[in-house]
Parts: structure tokens; C-alpha cells; sequence
């Protein structure tokens, strides 16, 4: 008994391999839908990448805190955590306020410009004593959070949130 060692493809009624058919779709596709990128393209997409790697270097770079604060009973009452890890405002009583500072210097060889993000349940509780601006190379600043406990606030809750500087380069 003899074997056939001859592989048999498919064909359909036109006698075409089924192999054949797709190979011959495939570069028919790739002709007509895929073409090569011109050169104002290239630049574009250029561009475009190196705008989204400085973004990530600038969300990379941010300086991220930790902020919270307590509400508690009484008048004039006010605990402070001294710690450099977050901003921790401590126990603040109904109508008092409490001062954190954050010093930034800029040790890049360029200017740089600071924008301050406040997010979370106290976020609305913080004001910033300055947001929106050039640090020049070498320069040192000092930021003020102001946490100011409302007398509508919940006694005995804990707001928190987030407090992210963004040094963006100046070029």
C-alpha cells in the first residue's frame, strides 16, 4: 500500500488554495489601508511622544502629602502632629485654624513653574498661600496650608485628602 506523502491543500472551485486566497487578501490589505508615514507625520508623532514623556516626568516628580484633620468639641482647641511625612493638622475645634508650611527649592538648572493641586474631603478646607508660580534656578519658597475648621463642620470626623506640588520646567 503506498502513502501519499504529498500535502493537499484545499482548493475551492476556482482551483485556488484557501492558503493562497488569504495571502493574497492579506497584501492586498496591507497595501491599501497601511501606508508609510510621511514626514510631517513623523514629526508630529515625534512631538507628541516627547509631550507625553514630560508629562509623565512632571506627574513622576510632583511632591505628593498626605493631609487630614479632625474636628473635635470645644473652643480654641488645637493638637498638632509635628511630623514632615504629611500635612497633619492636627485636632482642630469649630472655628480655629492651623498653619502647616512646605519650603521648595529648586535645584533644577532651569526655572521651574509650581502649581498646587488639592484634592479629597479637604480639599475645600485649605487655602494656600501662594499657587501659580516661577521658581528660578537656585530659588527657595515657602508655602502656607491654612486648614480652617468651619463651625458647620462634623464633630468628630476625620477629612483627608491629598496635596500634590507640580514643578514644571520652564524652557
Amino acid at each position: 500500500m503506498d502513502m501519499d506523502t504529498n500535502t493537499h491543500e484545499e482548493e475551492d472551485a476556482s482551483g485556488v488554495s484557501e492558503n493562497h486566497t488569504k495571502e493574497r487578501w492579506l497584501k492586498r490589505m496591507w497595501r491599501t489601508h497601511i501606508t508609510p508615514l510621511s514626514r510631517s507625520e513623523k514629526v508630529f508623532l515625534f512631538f507628541l511622544s516627547l509631550f507625553f514623556l514630560v508629562v509623565i516626568y512632571v506627574a513622576l516628580d510632583a511632591n505628593k502629602y498626605r493631609a487630614t484633620v479632625l474636628a473635635v468639641e470645644g473652643s480654641g482647641r488645637v493638637g498638632v502632629n509635628p511630623t514632615t511625612e504629611l500635612l497633619d493638622f492636627g485636632d482642630l475645634s469649630l472655628g480655629m485654624s492651623s498653619v502647616r508650611k512646605v519650603t521648595i527649592k529648586n535645584g533644577a538648572f532651569f526655572p521651574v513653574f509650581i502649581i498646587v493641586v488639592r484634592v479629597g474631603d479637604i480639599a475645600s478646607l485649605i487655602n494656600v498661600s501662594e499657587n501659580f508660580f516661577t521658581l528660578s534656578r537656585g530659588e527657595e519658597s515657602t508655602i502656607d496650608f491654612t486648614t480652617y475648621m468651619p463651625a458647620s463642620a462634623d464633630v468628630g470626623t476625620t477629612y483627608d485628602g491629598r496635596i500634590y506640588i507640580f514643578r514644571i520646567p520652564r524652557i
